[in-house]
């Protein structure tokens, strides 16, 4: 996560949605900088709202608006699949080497806690309502269009490097299970449906 509290806004860096590369790119650009470790680099909306934004808030910096890139949801799953995947944690109960992706998805409609620890993109954009409150929510997909909105906000050139990027995997799904996973994924299609492409 990082905060620009001069142009007034809040990058929440989903994971698995080039947030190592975006953050690359702003971090020169900014005041507050949450990140290396994935348990205060990924905050999501609510912890934020909950624990930074008053602090802002209260030091006279805000408002400030909010934005996050929103990956396809069968895509996002798939990434993490594949990252999953890399020698580094072969060894480890969360590896992936050695499971089919319909196995993965399997196991991550059934929240396994093995599988379902990477939790569900729809719950790091939602307030406690349980609505979408990130102000600007953009696909993933959609990439230059977000460059387009960071460069306007900051008013300078970003050429983003292809960061952390997980290994290559041939996706194969079963059309049974794409079937169950876009019903059980609802709640991200929704948000992805209405992610700003523009």
């Amino acid at each position: 996560m990082l905060i620009s509290l001069s142009k007034k806004l809040t990058f929440l860096a989903m994971p698995k949605a080039a947030s190592t590369s975006i953050e690359m790119a702003l971090f020169p650009h900014c005041d507050i900088a949450f990140i290396n470790n994935p348990r205060v680099k990924h905050i999501r909306y609510r912890r934020y709202k909950r624990f930074i934004l008053p602090y802002i808030d209260q030091s006279g910096f805000g408002p400030l608006e909010t934005t996050c890139l929103f990956r396809e949801p069968i895509d996002w799953l798939f990434s993490w699949y594949r990252y999953r995947t890399r020698d580094k944690i072969k060894a480890k109960p969360q590896s992936t080497a050695d499971m089919t992706f319909d196995e993965f998805a399997s196991r991550y409609m059934a929240e396994d806690e093995i599988v379902f620890d990477i939790g569900r993109t729809s719950f790091f954009v939602i307030d406690h309502d349980g609505k979408p409150a990130v102000d600007h929510v953009f696909r993933y997909e959609n990439m230059p269009a977000y460059i387009k909105f960071l460069e306007e906000r900051f008013e300078d050139n970003f050429d983003l490097e292809h960061l952390n990027q997980s290994p290559k995997r041939e996706f194969a799904l079963s059309s049974r299970l794409k079937i169950q996973l876009e019903e059980f994924l609802a709640p991200e299609y929704e948000i992805y449906e209405s992610a700003r492409t523009i």
